[in-house]
């Protein structure tokens, strides 16, 4: 929902798209936090109990909307609401790459990713509708706590993992990592700033540069990750573990190639077809997993904690850029991820005899 809306924040709130920017990388650096507070509680909790708490969690932040009155509580609730979701998300990802062998569980984390194409596909509208009814937004949050409650409480009641499982998710993993994980992540890390980069000012970059209204601009948004959920659907039914690595590198270079042919064109229906980078966040975490198993729940918390971090930064640096140079420049910053975990990605390739298969 947060592109639709940076354009009115900016209108209704009366700033610049570089403090507007600062709600975001405020959500960014909490989600940063709370990411990295998961792996020592990983470390001491099963899996199932760490989950329970952070729905709770969840369902306490979402139940706290109704209290927010002021701007000053509207950015303390952003923000908590940051680490929330990032919370969520990660230890998502590592319930799957808990749950399934290595011939599953690439398919299986497009199908988890493919939900949030899904859900993504449809935040444009419902942003739409907040925006229609901006009485009404604190509700359509708190009515997804009973949600998070209701989920907690199926899992604390009806899920009992065996003490093997049991064993192994309290298992502890280090922490430290070495010159080869760095690079591992930082490939990650690159590509969800050009993926999050693109979603996010997709909309302000149209409003601004070809002066469609918000509506018009949303529906790109909308397009954009409904590429996305069609390739990592594809990738559930299809994408076996030998075309994994032709598949992450496939769709960096077409997605690459939609992003700049739109720019240099003008072609605005190729923007939304960059979103076919989309199998490559659940089959890339899927290889780092397989490729350093004694480490896979640390691996996964430092990618997306690390990608947290840059994104405060990015966003910041985005949102001042537009103010400064204007949108057609600062709308570029994307493409220049994607190459750049591009060129990462094959440094790591030639380092690593591993990262071939």
């Amino acid at each position: 929902m947060r592109g639709p809306l940076l354009p009115a924040i900016t209108k209704l709130m009366a700033m610049d798209y570089g403090s507007a920017a600062m709600i975001i990388s405020l959500g960014n650096l909490v989600a940063m936090v709370s990411t990295w507070l998961l792996m020592p509680l990983l470390n001491r909790w099963s899996l199932r109990r760490v989950g329970v708490s952070v729905l709770i969690y969840s369902a306490l932040i979402c139940t706290a909307t109704l209290l927010v009155s002021t701007s000053l509580s509207l950015f303390l609730w952003g923000a908590l609401l940051g680490g929330s979701i990032s919370t969520m998300g990660t230890l998502s990802n590592i319930l799957v790459q808990s749950s399934f062998d290595a011939e599953r569980r690439g398919q299986m984390m497009s199908a988890l990713h493919s939900l949030y194409g899904l859900s993504s596909f449809f935040a444009p509208w419902i942003a739409g509708v907040v925006l229609t009814n901006p009485e009404n937004w604190q509700s359509l949050f708190a009515w997804t706590a009973p949600v998070a409650v209701a989920l907690a409480s199926l899992i604390f009641l009806k899920v009992r993992p065996s003490s093997t499982s049991e064993t192994n998710s309290t298992q502890k993993q280090p922490m430290s990592i070495g010159a080869l994980h760095g690079l591992s992540i930082s490939v990650l890390v690159a590509y969800v700033i050009g993926e999050v980069l693109t979603s996010t000012w997709m909309p302000a970059f149209l409003v601004q540069a070809y002066n469609l209204d918000i509506k018009d601009a949303s529906f790109y948004t909308s397009m954009f990750f409904g590429v996305m959920l069609v390739t990592r659907i594809a990738c559930v039914l299809w994408a076996k573990p030998r075309y994994h690595r032709s598949l992450i590198w496939v769709s960096l270079f077409c997605s690459l190639v939609c992003f700049v042919l739109a720019r240099i064109t003008g072609w605005l229906w190729l923007l939304p077809f960059a979103g076919v980078f989309g199998p490559f966040f659940p089959l890339y975490v899927t290889w780092v997993s397989l490729r350093f198993p004694e480490r896979d729940r640390s691996m996964i918390i430092w990618m997306l904690a690390s990608m947290q971090a840059m994104l405060a930064l990015m966003n910041f640096v985005v949102g001042k850029l537009a103010d400064l140079a204007g949108f057609g420049t600062a709308f570029w910053l994307p493409a220049f991820m994607i190459v750049l975990a591009m060129i990462l990605l094959k440094t790591l390739e030639l380092r690593d005899s591993g990262a071939q298969s």
